[in-house]
């Protein structure tokens, strides 16, 4: 919610509170008198009269809003030819950007919006947690482009609107280049098989606790023996 809203929210509801409290005590308490005598001061009344227009501008709003406000469907016609007609679920659609996002295991989908209409416009938007540190201006259009794509396929022309939303993530550190890394180990092993007094940098080290039970060797001479 926007700061703008929250104003419009705040001014309501204390206008809603004065013109509550203004009106009922009149009628309620031992100060019946003094509330009434109140409303022949010029400034109390316009201070009432004001409230009361202000709480009756957002019940109106409220109720129409109430009233004319679609529902969010729970399908999608994607197309229709000849009376036939092909839809999509919304969970699928939600499905298939979580899919997406997290396709190259570099991000998570934290979680999936899908605003949709019966027949009108889907909107997506979806929480992106990064796996480590990224570029969000640009690694965010890439993975925008990427999930408009493959949306497009899922929606077709109904596809409206792609939000991402980017959230704090695993790691700090960036992405560690894989391939810069195997190009490194590669050298690394050339120059060893080249030179052996090389040092060979791109070695695994072979864990020394773990042990392996042999069985112990029987001679040819004693297993025969035994039988006879």
């Amino acid at each position: 919610m926007n700061v703008f809203k929250r104003i419009v929210l705040f001014v309501f509801g204390v206008a809603g509170i004065i013109s509550l409290v203004t009106l009922l005590l009149p009628w309620v308490g031992p100060w019946t008198r003094g509330a009434a005598a109140l409303m022949a001061v010029q400034w109390y009344f316009y201070v009432v009269e004001g409230a009361a227009l202000i709480t009756l501008v957002g019940l109106i709003i409220t109720l129409g809003r109430a009233l004319l406000t679609p529902h969010n469907a729970k399908t999608v016609r994607v197309s229709k030819s000849n009376g036939d007609e092909v839809t999509v679920s919304t969970a699928a659609i939600a499905s298939q950007a979580a899919h997406i996002v997290e396709e190259d295991h570099d991000y998570f989908a934290e979680k999936v919006w899908v605003t949709a209409r019966r027949r009108g416009k889907v909107r997506v938007m979806v929480r992106v947690r990064p796996a480590h540190a990224v570029d969000v201006t640009v690694e965010g259009a890439r993975l925008h482009d990427r999930l408009a794509r493959g949306l497009a396929q899922v929606c077709g022309k109904s596809l409206d609107r792609v939000e991402l939303e980017f959230v704090e993530p695993d790691s700090l550190d960036p992405k560690p280049d894989y391939l810069q890394v195997a190009a490194d180990e590669q050298a690394a092993q050339d120059a060893h098989y080249a030179d052996p007094a090389a040092p060979l940098e791109a070695s695994y080290e072979v864990p020394t606790d773990i042990t392996v039970h042999m069985p112990t060797p029987v001679s040819v001479d004693e297993h025969t023996g035994s039988e006879a």
